[in-house]
């Protein structure tokens, strides 16, 4: 990462996305464990998931046209408590249906969150420096991914393959919310970066217009491809830990590493794009991810899981921030919130319609298929990558 100073409103950011990435990666492991506990099967689970993207999916591109109206640091304030809000309803969660209420609406106070972040950057920074500050915002999002589940499972405790207690791991995702608050409470009266365009075609019909100019749906799968298969990854390690007898303790850690080298990749992004073209860095990541993916499928220890998901977080690590940067260079100012929240709809889209699948598949094959379900989706996405 280059030395050079951040602008101003990019370290209030960057702390807060790093607090809120990491209550979404306490959250999500932790409602797959809640689930357990209410005696949910693999179907349930990856139900439960689905519907922590089903509205994000539904309002993403509502949202992007609502920062133009409300502005993007609101955006980021509002999702925040929304956040905090979420998580101590989750404490209360007795039963799946309010667990899955709770977890969309999880899934909604996460996507504000993204869709004010992203338009910030999209917005204020200069459009040569985009690959560096979607390197930085990328970067503390992996931060926040590493600690959550660290601390999750500290927190959380241990029964062998389950927590002691799911609820205390909620708790702390209230106090993360809380502090992530702090540095960015002050936006509160900030007014739009660029005002929205009032748009007689619609906002559905306007995006669809959006995605058609050249390189932007290949940016929109290839990045649906590779958040889907992070998100399933955060949801059913802990499932297929407990199918292996692994502790939360090393499901924790294994989620962390992942976390970490996604972390290394995107430090070192700037160093790469310069001595790689994104043609290269997006094709042989996503064909490194894909190889990785299915050698989790035959990984039965935590030690071998964990190098390589040591692997596949640096490789899943390369592809988001090179295609928020892409939908961003392509679009005009006042058009970036919307590409943005396109690409957000794309991931959740696929964030909805992945976790249902391997659901079905855990229940009829067990864990380690979804995997190899996860390498399949992987590998279509190169085809993008080409056209890309």
């Amino acid at each position: 990462m280059s030395a050079e100073k951040l602008l101003p409103w990019a370290k209030p950011l960057l702390l807060s996305s790093t607090l809120t990435q990491a209550t979404i990666y306490v959250l999500r492991p932790m409602i797959t464990y809640r689930a357990i506990e209410l005696d949910a099967n693999a179907a349930q689970v990856g139900l439960i998931a689905a519907v922590y993207a089903l509205f994000p999916v539904l309002l993403a591109l509502q949202f992007g046209s609502l920062v133009g109206k409300l502005g993007e640091a609101k955006f980021v304030i509002y999702g925040t408590v929304a956040m905090m809000l979420t998580s101590l309803a989750l404490i209360f969660s007795d039963s799946l249906i309010t667990l899955a209420i709770a977890t969309g609406a999880a899934g909604i106070a996460h996507l504000a969150c993204m869709v004010g972040g992203q338009s910030m950057v999209a917005l204020r920074a200069p459009r040569e420096s985009y690959d560096r500050y979607f390197g930085f915002y990328t970067f503390s999002a992996s931060v926040g991914h590493m600690l959550g589940p660290i601390i999750a499972s500290i927190v959380a405790g241990s029964n062998g393959t389950l927590p002691k207690s799911t609820s205390n791991a909620f708790l702390l995702g209230v106090v993360l919310t809380i502090i992530a608050l702090v540095p960015v409470i002050r936006w509160r009266n900030e007014k739009p970066t660029v005002e929205g365009k009032q748009n007689s075609e619609g906002t559905f019909r306007a995006a669809a217009k959006l995605i058609k100019r050249p390189g932007i749906m290949a940016a929109i799968y290839i990045s649906l491809a590779i958040s889907s298969v992070a998100d399933v990854l955060v949801v059913f390690l802990p499932l297929f830990g407990t199918e292996n007898n692994f502790s939360p303790y090393a499901i924790g850690a294994i989620l962390a590493i992942r976390a970490g080298t996604t972390m290394m990749s995107r430090f070192f992004l700037g160093r790469l794009s310069n001595r790689f073209t994104t043609f290269q860095l997006l094709w042989w990541s996503t064909i490194i991810s894909t190889l990785c993916c299915i050698a989790m499928a035959f990984a039965h220890t935590p030690i071998t899981l964990g190098a390589i998901v040591f692997v596949a977080g640096f490789s899943l690590g390369v592809g988001q921030p090179l295609t928020m940067s892409l939908v961003s260079q392509k679009t005009e100012s006042s058009e970036r919130a919307m590409a943005v929240s396109a690409r957000l709809m794309g991931n959740r889209f696929g964030q909805f319609l992945v976790p249902a699948v391997a659901g079905s598949l855990a229940a009829a094959s067990g864990a380690g298929a979804v995997f190899i379900g996860l390498a399949v989706l992987l590998a279509t996405s190169i085809f993008s990558v080409k056209r890309n």
